[in-house]
């Protein structure tokens, strides 16, 4: 190679790592989602959270993780506790909490089938939803130290108490009754039965996979607001709240639709507003095309 074609090279190199460097981050996402969009299609979006969620070593790390953290917080309470003093309750959801139903989103992929009141009615009457690794143990833990449960949970009470109570009982969890299990009546907002169980007793950790399960003000709020609730309790987390893993549904992902009308939108919408939510990085197209050029065939 001659000096000048040598030097050519060390520009093009040169001006390649400078495009590189300045591909922007965007929020916006290249592909158009084709119109005619379908259910399964939109469920097949569900595979690898799904994967993640049955299979990974590290989700069952972060469920031994949660428990351990919020088991310390009970012993340390129960051996501080002193007579007169409220009695002691943990206060936690029951799905994605301590309830996998992972069954249920993967037997939606492949289907066109998706959730709905009659869906998940089928699924809690047939008590099929398994213990989160430790969940069991961690429950008869706290039972074992006298420490009231209560399972605030959104199954609903008219019409999927029964099935989710036999679930419940048959995978060892304690305290399964009407007292305990504080299912939803009238509203999908947990406040007002947390307010009801912090009456009369000192709640010594919340728990929950959404942020819906921690009494921080969150229902029906904006994505940057239930961000900025999230960040002003920032020290309760590890603490008093501990949070479980769920990347397959939750309150986060309507709120993803500025408009608030996310439920109503098309499986074309949907994904087009999940994509749209993405802060994305490519390679610029140009610093591909000359990294693939050889050295000395430039125009």
């Amino acid at each position: 190679m001659n000096f000048l074609s040598k030097r050519k090279s060390l520009l093009i190199a040169a001006a390649m790592s400078v495009s590189f460097m300045a591909a922007p981050l965007s929020t916006s996402y290249a592909a158009d989602v084709p119109a005619d969009y379908t259910q399964e299609q939109l469920n097949g979006e569900l595979g690898m959270a799904v994967a993640w969620f049955q299979n990974s070593a590290e989700y069952r790390e972060l469920c031994y993780q949660a428990y351990n953290t919020a088991l310390e917080r009970v012993v340390h309470a129960v051996a501080h506790h002193k007579k007169g003093d409220k009695p002691l309750a943990i206060v936690l959801d029951a799905d994605e909490t301590v309830l996998d139903n992972s069954a249920f989103e993967a037997g939606l992929i492949g289907t066109g089938n998706s959730y709905s009141n009659a869906t998940w009615d089928e699924w809690c009457a047939a008590a099929k939803a398994t213990a989160m690794p430790g969940a069991a143990e961690y429950l008869q833990a706290v039972d074992r130290l006298g420490v009231d449960i209560f399972y605030v949970t959104n199954r609903s009470m008219k019409t999927q108490y029964e099935g989710s109570a036999k679930n419940m009982k048959a995978i060892g969890f304690p305290q399964i009754d009407k007292k305990h299990m504080l299912l939803k009546t009238d509203t999908s907002d947990k406040m007002p039965r947390f307010e009801q169980v912090m009456k009369d007793y000192d709640v010594v950790v919340f728990m929950g996979d959404n942020t819906g399960d921690m009494p921080i003000g969150s229902y029906h709020k904006s994505q940057e607001e239930r961000n900025g609730l999230v960040d002003q309790h920032q020290k309760e987390f590890g603490n008093r709240f501990i949070v479980l893993p769920n990347p397959t549904y939750g309150d986060w992902e309507p709120v993803l639709a500025k408009d608030g009308n996310y439920w109503k939108q098309s499986p074309a919408e949907k994904s087009e507003t999940r994509r749209k939510s993405l802060r994305t990085w490519r390679p610029m197209k140009n610093a591909q095309d000359k990294a693939n050029t050889k050295p000395g065939t430039e125009n």
